[in-house]
């Protein structure tokens, strides 16, 4: 083999590594079409009456007061805005920025519309958007105050956070930049695990836009198990310690919640921007109205968790939800919290003797209940969406049902769904080809070519072309003018040029007398 037929071998064998390289990407590219939601939103000017503009500025002019501009900041953190950049500092913000405003935000220059998860907004789809809200009278914020929960026995086992292995995807992502609502009897801010990551909320039976209180603790014990920060003083930390909580308040001293009040509730964590919803104990998601509101969020792109009804109760939430997650709680040795409704689960999670923080007060107690198995469960999919911010909210929950362990083959057992849910798993796993194909399926790349394959297939088409071009352009370049076929050699080749001609087989010099 000719050197030049070697390296005309080597030049076709890179375009066709090329060629797969570009083809195996192509589904990951095919993933990472922006993720878009419904929001309140400003966009930042190069200067208001004189000064550069500064996030405690444009809390202040929409929101009422300064106080609230962490709750603005916790609302944008790790948003890519349309130049690449993002919002680290809040007093250095660029002209063109995207600044996602709560529900409540009021005032001109306050905008509704689609955003994408890199900040460029879009055009509002028509009879997307939430129905609105009315915005509530403004009143000043509570006193320092709690409201008294007994602390009860400082128990409560370990067992559940060993169970999810989240540690696993911590060394990828602790959730942030993703806010996760929590609708139930509101938060208590003041537990120091919960830290900066609790933002005011709002209290939808007050009418006011704070729910950081809590008088019946439920809602403060979810808290915890989402967002806590270990620090050995209340808790070993939650499943996603780095999200934001946006505590709802549907019930405040009797625990017993409206439908209408739970329906507002999640439309305003739509509204402000939560991704993930989970939904108390207080909460029926079979109500009409609640079922007709978690349709809106998952419309929305936002993954909802609710506890799986009873045997008393009707399906949680509506039939053709693939963002929602119907959750069951159990114990350490496998006990359902409850007589729950058959095949009405999609996942268990720790339900019982899970220690929790306590609202009014310092230290963790014993609980029990579907609640926080909800907790667990919203606290998983606030990694995964972190981790894999490309996943819709039936993807993340597709994610979450076959990862989980062990995950049912294909079909769920009727009273434990697809099983313990493992966040670890789920951030970290690499599904196999029929799980993969199905998350694909559930973005809708299976029904058309992704661009980006179009595009693969279009450079593999040039490069052959240009491929086959060259090659016959040095073909033409290399061969003689006088194309003739070669001549057979003769065994006239073989005489010397001196030699005498040959003579012709029974010529007379041949024939003897």
């Amino acid at each position: 083999m000719t050197a030049q037929r070697r390296r005309w071998i080597r030049w076709w064998c890179g375009l066709l590594v090329l060629a797969v390289v570009a083809s195996l990407v192509t589904p990951d590219r095919a993933l990472a079409a922006p993720v878009e939601t419904y929001a309140k939103y400003y966009v930042v000017t190069s200067s208001y009456q004189g000064e550069p503009e500064r996030l405690s500025m444009i809390t202040q002019r929409f929101l009422g007061t300064t106080a609230r501009t962490t709750d603005v900041l916790h609302l944008n953190a790790g948003r890519v805005q349309p130049d690449g950049g993002r919002l680290t500092d809040p007093d250095q913000l660029r002209p063109g920025w995207i600044i996602v405003l709560p529900w409540d935000a009021y005032g001109e220059g306050v905008r509704y519309g689609m955003l994408s998860s890199v900040g460029a907004p879009t055009t509002p789809t028509p009879g997307t958007r939430p129905s609105s809200t009315p915005r509530p009278a403004r009143s000043p914020a509570p006193d320092t105050g709690r409201c008294a929960v007994a602390a009860g026995p400082q128990t409560g086992s370990d067992w559940a956070w060993q169970e999810l292995a989240a540690e696993q995807a911590w060394m990828l992502t602790e959730g942030s930049g993703v806010m996760v609502a929590v609708i139930d009897s509101g938060v208590d801010s003041s537990r120091p695990a919960l830290g900066g990551r609790i933002t005011t909320g709002v209290d939808i039976v007050a009418g006011n836009e704070r729910g950081d209180v809590d008088c019946l603790g439920s809602g403060t014990a979810m808290a915890g198990i989402i967002a806590a920060r270990g620090d050995g003083t209340d808790s070993g930390g939650g499943v996603a310690p780095a999200s934001a909580v946006l505590p709802v308040r549907v019930v405040t001293t009797a625990p017993q919640s409206r439908a209408a009040d739970v329906a507002t509730g999640i439309e305003v964590a739509v509204s402000a921007g939560s991704t993930v919803i989970a939904l108390g104990g207080y909460v029926d998601p079979a109500a009409p109205e609640v079922a007709e509101a978690i349709r809106t969020a998952l419309a929305h792109d936002v993954v909802v968790v609710a506890g799986a009804t009873t045997t008393t109760g009707a399906a949680a939430g509506p039939d053709d939800a693939d963002g929602l997650l119907r959750v069951a709680g159990v114990g350490v040795d496998g006990q359902l919290a409850a007589d729950y409704r058959s095949g009405g689960v999609d996942l268990v999670a720790p339900g019982i003797d899970i220690a929790t923080l306590v609202a009014g007060k310092d230290g963790t107690r014993a609980s029990s209940g579907t609640q926080y198995a909800v907790a667990f469960v919203a606290g998983a999919a606030a990694l995964v969406r972190a981790a894999l911010p490309n996943l819709d909210a039936a993807a993340v929950a597709h994610r979450l049902r076959v990862t989980a362990n062990p995950a049912a083959a294909r079909v769920p057992d009727p009273l434990t769904g697809f099983g313990m849910v493992d966040a670890g798993a789920a951030v970290t796993a690499t599904l196999s080809e029929e799980e993969r194909h199905d998350e694909l399926a559930t973005l809708g790349t299976d029904a058309t070519p992704a661009p980006a394959a179009v595009a693969a297939l279009v450079v593999l088409l040039l490069a052959v072309a240009a491929g086959g071009l060259a090659w016959w352009s040095r073909r033409a370049r290399t061969r003689p003018v006088d194309t003739l076929p070669d001549a057979v050699p003769s065994h006239d080749d073989h005489h010397r040029p001196d030699d005498p001609p040959a003579r012709p087989p029974g010529s007379p010099a041949d024939r003897t007398g």
